[in-house]
C-alpha cells in the first residue's frame, strides 16, 4: 500500500511510524532529512517520473510512503500518482495558504487559491491584479517579487509566509512600498494578496455558499 502523508512543520508519529516500516520513501529532501531514511530505501523528489517507476516496480504487499508538503490532494502529487494506475492512501495535512490565511486570522472561503509552482504564472498573477483576497503558491521561479512586481501600482497588501510550520517560520504583513523592499525571502514561501490590510474589518469579506468568490458563468476580467 502507497501512503502519502501531508506534512506542515513536524513529522506526527503516524508518519514517523508508517516511515520507519515502509520499504520505500519518497520526499523532498527536507521531509527524508526530518525522518531519518536511510539513502537505500528512499527516492528523493525532483521529478516525479523516477519516483514513479520506483513505486510502480514494488511488490502489490509493499508498504510505500510518500511525504508531500501541506494537503497532497491540493495541487500535489496524488494525481500524478493515481494517473499513473497506482491505488493510494492520504492522510492530509494543513495546507500552507490554510495556515498562511490563519496566521493573519483572515477568512479564506471567499479567496481565490492560485498556484504558480511550476505552472504558467501568467493567471495566477492575473487573478492577484482582478481578486480582492488571493492565496498563490509560489516557487523558486515565481515568487514574492515577481508577484509584488506583477501588481505595483494597485495599494495591496502583501502576507509573505515563509517555512510555515517550521522553526524558522516568519510571517510578515507588508504594504506595497515595503514590499517592494523585501530581499530576504525565504524556501518554501507563500503569498497572500489582499485588497484590505488583514486588520480591517473589511478584509473579512461577505460569506457566499460558492467558495471562492467568482461564478463560472461570469466573464473572466481583461
Amino acid at each position: 500500500m502507497i501512503t502519502v502523508h501531508g506534512l506542515l512543520g513536524a513529522p506526527s508519529d503516524a508518519l514517523r511510524t508508517d516511515a520507519a516500516r515502509a520499504v520505500l520513501v519518497v520526499g523532498g529532501r527536507r521531509h527524508l532529512e526530518a525522518l531519518g531514511v536511510e539513502t537505500a530505501r528512499s527516492v528523493e523528489l525532483g521529478r516525479l517520473t523516477p519516483a514513479l517507476d520506483a513505486l510502480a516496480a514494488l511488490p502489490p504487499d509493499a508498504d510505500a510512503v510518500v511525504v508531500a508538503s501541506g494537503d497532497p490532494l491540493f495541487y500535489g502529487v496524488v494525481r500524478r500518482i493515481r494517473r499513473a494506475g497506482l491505488a493510494v492512501r492520504v492522510v492530509p495535512a494543513v495546507g500552507s495558504l490554510q495556515a498562511a490565511f490563519a496566521a493573519v486570522a483572515v477568512p479564506w472561503d471567499d479567496a481565490l487559491l492560485v498556484s504558480a509552482h511550476g505552472n504558467d504564472p501568467s493567471p495566477a498573477l492575473k487573478a492577484c491584479r482582478h481578486h480582492p483576497k488571493v492565496g498563490v503558491l509560489t516557487d523558486p521561479i515565481t515568487g514574492f517579487p515577481e508577484i509584488v512586481a506583477a501588481t505595483a501600482g494597485l495599494g495591496r497588501v502583501y502576507v509573505l509566509a515563509e517555512r510555515l510550520g517550521e522553526a524558522e517560520e516568519r510571517v510578515r504583513v507588508l504594504d506595497e512600498t515595503e514590499a517592494a523592499s523585501i530581499l530576504d525571502v525565504a524556501q518554501p514561501h507563500v503569498v497572500l494578496v489582499l485588497a484590505h490590510h488583514p486588520d480591517d474589518l473589511d478584509v473579512l469579506g461577505v460569506q457566499d455558499p460558492i467558495a471562492g468568490g467568482i461564478r463560472p458563468w461570469q466573464k473572466d476580467p481583461a
